[in-house]
């Protein structure tokens, strides 16, 4: 293998880096130039022939569209509950309990961010707001709206996410989903420790980081327990309400007893409990992961199987669906509302099919026509996992998490991560000698880090709290503690590859 090609393989990465960083481009206009550049790549570098790459890149779209789905149902759910009034009533009904603003600011932070991303609904929109009102100043409110969920996002989503890296990889989705609950503890940890920067009077801030630590250890771990024993569907959102009930019962007050906070609730009863059922009762869990599903395959040696009882989707459907009934919205406000949020959503769910066909195509570089052989020197994934063997030795699983955080960082999406590196670390944990399933993990987590740092997930936060023209000086902080949070989780994932996990 020679050193060029090894070059040539990273230069889907140098361009969207130029692309993002120098050009400041969309993450739409990453997608577009991306995926051309990477069919240019793939035909006339690796020797991929046309029939390869038109089904590789549909493959991928089909592999992000559960994703696709979820993202674009929470982005309508979440409009539905601020126009309803349904999300301002809930949120005053929770701070009612507590007196310390700290306390209701970890409340929002660690606990409803957790719990909203979870159940698949987008939490910038929802939590930068509240903090405002917490005596958080604006900008500090748009950053701690993402660093609150950026430690479990791979766990969270209704666990679509872990689905995605499992469809991507053919790794066990449950051993997936557990490896990457593991990551998330110290990572979240690494997320409170950004906490202060952005609180009211910083200085004093840092006093109760010993409150903010234990906050963000009691999501996590109640997040690890969820994922390990209920299922990682479900993981975030358990997290997040037994941080709640923790915080409220140590709050000294209770929230009123108000029986019409039942009809604000109802809906996410509806995605919780169907998702701790199918997760925990093994009849219905093998029912709807094993019994009704439908496979399609594209690609001969890459079934993609669609478990619609099993995941997110439908019952974020029906959510949505009680949320309408109950709340009486009229036929015409509900299209309005469907219009807004594909306008809102359109080109974001573009971005990440194209990230998700891109993917493919990388994946199955070198393939011949029918996929029944593979010339392992056009593979970029080979070719990339073997040279970082060459090139970094056993040090590479330190810089893993940092590989999540760069396409984070340039798309806004963790899923490109995902779709660009995920294959990788299948084809390098065995020259490596370490699992694949921690690598996989290790990278998944690093890109929910680049949450933090990512400016279009800053600049959705902005625009919610009135901190708009802000955005440069949160990424002035933000980029340094994103990249230095994934290194220090590269130091755990090589400790763990030490241990000979």
């Amino acid at each position: 293998m020679s050193f060029l090609l090894f070059a040539l393989g990273w230069t889907p990465v140098v361009l969207l880096s130029i692309l993002a960083i120098c050009l400041k481009r969309s993450a739409l206009e990453l997608g577009v130039y991306g995926f051309v550049y990477v069919v240019l790549l793939a035909g006339l570098i690796f020797q991929t022939p046309a029939s390869v790459v038109w089904w590789a890149a549909w493959d991928g779209f089909l592999t992000t569209l559960p994703l696709l789905i979820v993202v674009f149902l929470g982005i309508l759910f979440s409009q539905l509950l601020i126009a309803t009034g349904s999300l301002r009533r809930i949120v005053a009904w929770l701070l009612g309990g507590l007196a310390r603003p700290l306390h209701r600011q970890m409340l929002i932070t660690f606990g409803l961010a957790n719990f909203f991303e979870g159940a698949s609904i987008i939490a910038e929109p929802m939590v930068a707001p509240m903090l405002v009102v917490t005596e958080v100043k604006p900008a500090g409110a748009a950053a701690l709206s993402i660093i609150g969920y950026s430690g479990l996002m791979s766990v969270e989503m209704a666990g679509i996410i872990i689905t995605v890296l499992a469809l991507v990889t053919g790794l066990p989705f449950y051993d997936l989903g557990v490896a990457a609950a593991w990551m998330s503890v110290p990572a979240t940890l690494l997320m409170a420790l950004c906490v202060p920067f952005f609180l009211p009077a910083a200085p004093k801030a840092w006093q109760e980081l010993p409150l903010i630590s234990a906050c963000s250890l009691a999501v996590s771990l109640a997040t690890l327990a969820a994922a390990v024993w209920l299922g990682v569907a479900i993981a975030g959102m358990v997290g997040g309400l037994i941080l709640i009930a923790i915080l409220l019962l140590g709050g000294g007050t209770s929230p009123d007893r108000d029986p019409a906070i039942i009809r604000d609730l109802a809906p996410f009863a509806v995605i919780l409990v169907p998702l701790i059922l199918v997760n925990t009762i093994p009849w219905m869990q093998y029912l709807t992961l094993r019994r009704l599903i439908f496979t399609i395959s594209l690609i001969p040696i890459h079934p993609i199987t669609f478990t619609p009882f099993f995941s997110a989707y439908l019952y974020l459907f029906l959510a949505l669906m009680l949320t309408v009934v109950l709340l009486r919205m009229p036929q015409e406000e509900l299209r309005q509302l469907v219009t807004v949020s594909l306008n809102k959503g359109w080109r974001a769910l573009a971005a990440m099919g194209l990230f998700g066909s891109m993917g493919q195509i990388i994946a199955y570089t070198g393939y011949a026509p029918g996929f029944g052989q593979l010339q392992q020197l056009d593979n970029i994934p080979w070719i990339l996992a073997a040279g970082l063997k060459t090139y970094t030795g056993s040090l590479y699983p330190l810089f893993v998490p940092l590989l999540g955080w760069v396409g984070t960082f340039l798309t806004g999406y963790g899923v490109a991560s995902l779709m660009l590196f995920g294959e990788l670390q299948v084809q390098a944990a065995p020259l490596l000698g370490v699992s694949a399933t921690m690598l996989a993990a290790g990278l998944t987590v690093g890109a929910s880090i680049g949450s933090i740092s990512s400016p279009l997930k800053i600049a959705i936060a902005t625009a919610m709290c009135g901190a708009i023209g802000q955005e440069g000086s949160i990424l002035r902080l933000t980029i340094p503690l994103g990249v230095g949070a994934s290194l220090l989780m590269g130091v755990v994932l090589w400790m763990v590859g030490l241990s000979g996990y």
